[in-house]
């Protein structure tokens, strides 16, 4: 039931087999990152510095809200950020592994756009039923009107797209094609991208003593796109899984503190309580794995 190298996998991973030394590949993630931390340094320099442009002093209130993703504007910018890994990728991929950015997508370079809306479409619809106990309950708040939150609809959809289609290039695209291209086993090129996916999610400011159960989720979440990658051949159903997960909580039901100022609900929770997200965290972990555990079964049928 796990990941194995198939013919889906190794036409994926082709065009990264001439240039696949470890030495490149770890010089690669290193330039990304650099990439990204100096990106993210000069755009929170750059909202601060407009800030107090605007109003003097308001640039000491924007070092807090972009510490706490507790305006929309934060939110967008928090997001905007996180796009910020692609130009360093681009340059990678261009000048140390000599193949274009589009190569990380498919063996066509191109998106399975089906594969993608479908993707898009079971997670709305599984995150509609997973959310009527909480609506029943009354366990959450109505947080923006609409005429409050479509304004920033278009570019809220926009920039999820763009930061979820990042992620997924750099971890279950770049770093996997890399890995599976240089080496056999899984838990090299499926269990490594994933740990460290979970690893950037690592946030203590933001959930304190939760930060570790997040990781975990995390990791999960990053094992569970990677095999579905491995299995599919290209990037398209991870996508869309990622890009409809992350529109799901910013933007229609999400938790207090964790880039919620665009939802338009917020659920009643806690996110530094312990006990409290724990079990919320364990809850959603289980519904995860039954449903990967039956997409296992159906793709083990259709052999």
């Amino acid at each position: 039931m796990l990941p194995q190298k198939t013919a889906k996998l190794n036409d994926y991973t082709a065009c990264a087999g001439p240039y696949c030394e470890p030495w490149r590949t770890a010089l690669g993630v290193l330039i990304v990152a650099a990439v990204y931390a100096g990106g993210g340094y000069l755009l929170v320099m750059l909202a601060i510095k407009l800030a107090e442009s605007v109003q003097l002093g308001a640039g000491y209130a924007m070092v807090f809200e972009l510490a706490t993703s507790s305006s929309k504007r934060a939110v967008l910018i928090a997001l905007f950020s996180a796009v910020l890994m692609l130009p360093g990728l681009w340059l990678v991929l261009r000048f140390l592994h000599h193949r274009s950015l589009w190569s990380v997508l498919a063996p066509t370079g191109r998106i399975h756009w089906r594969n993608y809306t479908r993707a898009v479409l079971f997670i709305l619809v599984f995150a509609g039923v997973t959310s009527i106990p909480v609506l029943l309950n009354a366990e959450f708040t109505r947080q923006l009107t609409l005429s409050q939150w479509l304004p920033w609809l278009a570019p809220a959809l926009l920039l999820i797209f763009l930061q979820t289609a990042t992620e997924e290039l750099v971890f279950r695209g770049y770093l996997m094609q890399q890995l599976a291209a240089r080496f056999h086993s899984r838990w090299v090129w499926w269990v490594l991208p994933a740990a460290l996916f979970g690893a950037v999610h690592y946030n203590t400011l933001t959930y304190g003593d939760n930060a570790w159960l997040v990781v975990f989720s995390a990791f999960l979440t990053g094992l569970i796109f990677g095999d579905i990658t491995a299995r599919s051949g290209d990037l398209s159903i991870a996508l869309g899984l990622h890009f409809a997960n992350n529109l799901t909580v910013i933007l229609l039901l999400g938790v207090p503190g964790q880039l919620s100022s665009l939802s338009l609900f917020l659920q009643k929770l806690n996110i530094r309580d312990v006990d409290v997200m724990r079990a919320e965290i364990l809850a959603s972990t289980g519904i995860m794995l039954a449903i990967y555990l039956v997409y296992l079964l159906v793709m083990r049928a259709r052999r």
